[in-house]
């Protein structure tokens, strides 16, 4: 069989979200009628330069022609050209103009102009907000000077002030956006690069009372379907399946000799108006229209989301290669791939005895752009519309994609390779195809998979570290009875090997007790110490308390801010947990999600109620904002605490499910609250109701 596919079109891109997919609703049909194989990469732009697999995977495929879009690594477009000239590779810029390369862009200038003069003209806009997109990023400037140019050629002058970064993320601009209104409110309207950034932006004027339009108009750019947004945003659609098609056929044409000279075509784009500048009541029947699209839209987010979240708690718990490709296969109908194949790098398949204690050090001291040796993998995991099947054993090249027996899966539609890789660590990489979708593809999967990895093989390499130290210490020992002569020298080799192993062993307990994200204990190190103390209490007649700690509605708070502000929040309801107790035998862990646990030997309801008050002080105390919360405008928490003298009678699962029950009842009564139960005796699961009497605190400014 051939060592590549017949014409194959290798298409690099950012990710495979709703710009993508649109595009590839153009392309698609364009290279199908000509027969042309295609893969699609993924170029994250999170290395200083382009991903080495990407490098030699264009070197040794022999790809008959290339597309690529803007990439968000600086640099990374520039090099991509350079490659391609260097490899006589046809290649099509799309969403970016090159020098001496052929481009296929919409047009960006008119779009923009159309929005400024609907803006200035229509709504008679005198003091706008802009907020920009990456900085280096073509259309960002370009959209940018237009802005500045409109406004002068209708004498309105440019206030400084008022242009902030958002860098095309909804988080980012989310926090411009407060920043800014902290200082200046005597604006009318605000021009955004994207329309993800426009959702950003409405979220932190809704939060400061600013309402849309009736306040301040908000305008994006690329009219996303999946940018949830009431009232619907007037944007810009760049009619990127038109863009698609025009490049391919460009791409073909170059591939046939058919112009050799350089091109850029613009394709047309077109103003959207929508109720974010509305001027005028919209019908019942326009307004109906966008909130049923919002509805399919929300559903469709919804249930990537869980399907994001299942897979992201099914890596978490794998120990080893094995167990992380089994993981990832359990979520594989969640997901909704049609065709899904893992390949990991040989050398990381097997036994990590043999192999150096820094497992990634050739990776990490590469030098930039060097050419690399052939990387081999080995296929582990064949996943082919619903069924797993059976992986080739024998390792491949990297660059052939798939082994052999299954080369033909490359000329099937279009796969989506994402590396997997941590900073400049590589692994292998994924292949994924979702079929036909409007929404996002990606999500999270080569993100969860490489995180998933890195800890499975750093922890490896840190066992057989230890492993071979052992063996040190063993094989040391044995030579010291036969070489009395050198008895001090090898007494010293001894204990500094069995001193590095000690660290080495420390380190391993440290990090299985330890939460990485909030970095107090896990729930193994939680069980653990109930069950000591459970025991230590039992013969001494003690008593001991539990409290159960619930972040209220914090995936409200995610969907909301994003999953980097609801990391920041757990670690700051975790220091606040930390800080309301005192005694070196209490103990303050993560649950697991947003739920903590805290144990409190020796401690009576007083105590408890107690540490409730006290957290419950220090988390008002840091006021983080909750603008989606019904109970708060602050994140707040619900606690349950169960007290308990441990017997014969009662388990420690008994007790943390009466503090369950107690959590579940602080809910009921609406939150922001601390519900206390006094049983020493196991309810049973089925009556919460049949517990012991129950006392409620509550805090009366946060309820």
């Amino acid at each position: 069989m051939a060592e590549h596919p017949a014409r194959l079109v290798v298409l690099v891109t950012t990710g495979m979200e709703e710009y993508q997919v649109k595009l590839l609703s153009g392309i698609h049909p364009v290279l199908d009628a000509h027969q042309l194989t295609r893969v699609i990469y993924m170029d994250w732009g999170e290395t200083a330069d382009l991903p080495g697999d990407l490098v030699q995977y264009l070197r040794l495929a022999e790809p008959v022609g290339l597309l690529c879009t803007n990439l968000s690594g600086n640099g990374h477009l520039d090099r991509l050209t350079e490659l391609a000239r260097d490899l006589e590779l046809p290649l099509v810029v799309i969403g970016a103009d090159v020098s001496d390369v052929s481009c296929v862009r919409g047009d960006n200038a008119t779009g923009m102009r159309t929005l400024m003069s609907h803006l200035l003209d229509d709504c008679g806009i005198r003091r706008p907000v802009l907020m920009r997109g990456i900085p280096h990023q073509q259309d960002s400037v370009q959209r940018e000077v237009i802005f500045r140019e409109e406004l002068a050629r209708r004498d309105i002058p440019v206030d400084e002030e008022l242009l902030v970064d958002g860098l095309f993320v909804s988080d980012v601009a989310h926090q411009a956006m407060r920043t800014l209104l902290q200082r200046r409110r005597d604006f009318d309207a605000v021009v955004v690069c994207n329309d993800r950034s426009a959702r950003g932006c409405i979220g932190a004027l809704a939060d400061s009372g600013i309402r849309v339009p009736e306040d301040v108009l908000v305008t994006g750019f690329d009219n996303d379907q999946d940018t949830l947004q009431w009232p619907g945003l007037t944007t810009v659609d760049q009619n990127l399946p038109e863009q698609g098609r025009r490049a391919a056929e460009l791409l073909v044409a170059r591939m046939e000799n058919r112009g050799h000279d350089a091109s850029a075509i613009a394709v047309p784009s077109r103003l959207v108006v929508r109720d974010s500048t509305s001027t005028r009541p919209r019908s019942d029947q326009e307004q109906l229209t966008d909130a049923l699209r919002m509805v399919e839209t929300a559903r469709a987010y919804l249930g990537r989301k869980d399907a994001s979240e299942g897979l992201a708690r099914a890596m978490q718990a794998a120990r080893t290669l094995t167990e992380v490709i089994e993981a990832f296969t359990s979520c594989l109908s969640w997901i909704k791939l049609r065709r899904c194949f893992v390949a990991i790098r040989t050398d990381l398949c097997g036994d990590l005895m043999d192999t150096p204690t820094d497992l990634f050090a050739e990776d990490e001291d590469a030098p930039v752009g060097e050419p690399r040796p052939v990387l081999t993998v080995r296929l582990l995991l064949d996943y082919r519309n619903g069924t797993v099947h059976q992986p080739p054993p024998d390792p491949f090249p990297a660059h052939q994609m798939l082994p052999d027996p299954l080369r033909d899966q490359l000329t099937k539609g279009f796969l989506v390779a994402a590396p997997l890789s941590m900073g400049r660590r590589e692994y292998g990489y994924v292949l994924m195809d979702r079929g036909p979708t409007t929404f996002a593809f990606r999500e999270t999967i080569d993100m969860d998979l490489s995180r998933a990895l890195d800890t499975v093989f750093n922890r490896q390499a840190l066992e057989a570290h230890a492993a071979r130290l052992e063996q040190a210490v063993e094989r040391r020992t044995e030579e010291l009875a036969k070489r009395t002569e050198e008895l001090q020298s090898e007494v010293s080799t001894r204990q500094r090997a069995e001193h590095q192993l000690q660290l080495a062993n420390v380190e391993l307990h440290r990090a299985a007790m330890r939460d990485g994200l909030t970095g107090i204990a896990n729930r193994a190190a939680f069980e653990n110490h109930l069950v000591q103390q459970w025991e230590l209490l039992a013969r001494v007649h003690g008593s001991l308390a539990v409290l159960m700690v619930d972040v209220d509605l914090f995936k409200t708070y995610n969907d909301h801010y994003g999953h980097i502000a609801g990391d920041d929040t757990l670690r700051a309801v975790a220091e606040c947990l930390q800080r309301s107790v005192n005694r070196s035998a209490d103990l303050v862990a993560r649950f697991g999600g947003e739920e903590f646990i805290v144990v409190l030997p020796q401690g009576d309801s007083r105590a408890g109620l107690t540490v409730a008050m006290r957290f419950q002080a220090a988390l008002a105390e840091r006021a983080i904002p909750h603008a989606a919360s019904d109970v708060a405008e602050i994140v707040t928490a619900s606690i349950g605490i169960a007290v308990a003298h441990p017997d014969d009678h009662l388990t420690p699962m008994g007790l943390i499910a009466t503090a369950d029950r107690a959590l579940y009842r602080a809910k009921q009564l609406g939150r922001n609250r601390a519900v206390l139960f006094e049983n020493d005796e196991p309810a049973p699961p089925s009556s919460p109701a049949q517990t012991s009497p129950s006392q409620s605190i509550t805090r009366p400014e946060l309820a």
